[in-house]
């Protein structure tokens, strides 16, 4: 029997270059930081240049529990595929990274699953519920990329900081900013490497350390 392929497409736009984008979906460790409302463990089994193995574990849909899965994602070119192995279903995710003028990107997500003709009764639900999550994550990731974007223009470099703020030093005349490069696999902190992985630090917080004062 032929499978029925549920399609969804979603874009975006974000004032920052695609690098920034790719980069922010490759720092696997702030699933648990920047989208804990939505995932609560994440751990890194396996990991070479753009090909990284994840194990996340995230909350359901419209229920109190949490569920765990693997995922596999890989760059081809300016485009990102990922497949999740999800509750039996194989979730096949695809980014394409665009630029636009002035350090300005587009990112468009189409999301598949090939099923059984039986769910065709589910499609409305399937794209309901992949729309309200690109825009969830979306709207959540865009002052850490923004951010991100500001500082690197500033001199920012990971576990370094600011070369002049360290030192106490003037602000430099910057004439040129160099091109943000995207240099996979993303550095990180021991413990999402482990055999545990990293969890939640909390439950309830407020929205911390992206909002402009």
């Amino acid at each position: 029997m032929k499978e029925l392929t549920l399609h969804l497409e979603c874009a975006g736009e974000m004032d920052c270059p695609k690098e920034i984008v790719m980069w922010n979906y490759y720092d696997h460790e702030h699933l648990i930081g920047t989208h804990y409302k939505l995932y609560d463990k994440a751990r890194i089994i396996a990991e070479r240049g753009d090909i990284a193995l994840v194990y996340r574990r995230k909350r359901m849909p419209f229920l109190p529990i949490y569920a765990g899965g693997i995922a596999m994602q890989i760059m081809e070119g300016d485009t990102m595929k990922t497949y999740h192995q999800e509750l039996g279903f194989l979730l096949e995710m695809q980014a394409r990274f665009e630029d636009l003028p002035n350090n300005r990107c587009r990112v468009t997500v189409t999301y598949e699953i090939n099923t059984h003709p039986i769910f065709k009764i589910f499609e409305p639900v399937f794209k309901f519920l992949f729309t309200r999550w690109f825009w969830a994550t979306w709207h959540e990731d865009a002052p850490m990329r923004l951010r991100r974007w500001k500082v690197h223009q500033l001199g920012f470099k990971d576990f370094q900081g600011i070369d002049y703020i360290n030192n106490k030093q003037a602000k430099p005349q910057i004439s040129e900013i160099p091109k943000y490069e995207f240099k996979p696999p993303v550095k990180s902190l021991r413990a999402i490497r482990s055999a545990l992985g990293e969890e939640r630090p909390f439950v309830h917080s407020i929205e911390l350390g992206y909002k402009e004062a």
